[in-house]
């Protein structure tokens, strides 16, 4: 059994070329250059996604500065 699978995609000429101009570059192939952005916008989605709940939760405890945070931390140490 493969320990990868096969993906297909649709990609214009014009990005077609780009994705061979900028894999050549770097040395890897135009699949290499795809998994690569591929983990980098997963990583980066998940990285937006924790960024907005740190900003709901600061929102919800009145967080609007560092020194906001300390406070807190201090309240729940003492608890």
């Amino acid at each position: 059994m493969r320990s990868s699978k096969v993906l297909s995609i649709s990609v214009p000429p014009s990005l077609w070329d780009e994705i061979g101009e900028t894999a050549e570059k770097e040395k890897m192939t135009r699949s290499e250059l795809l998994r690569v952005a591929a983990r980098e916008y997963i990583r980066s989605r998940r990285w937006a996604d924790l960024r907005a709940k740190g900003t709901r939760t600061a929102v919800k405890h009145g967080v609007r500065s560092e020194a906001d945070v300390d406070r807190i931390i201090h309240e729940l140490r003492r608890k």
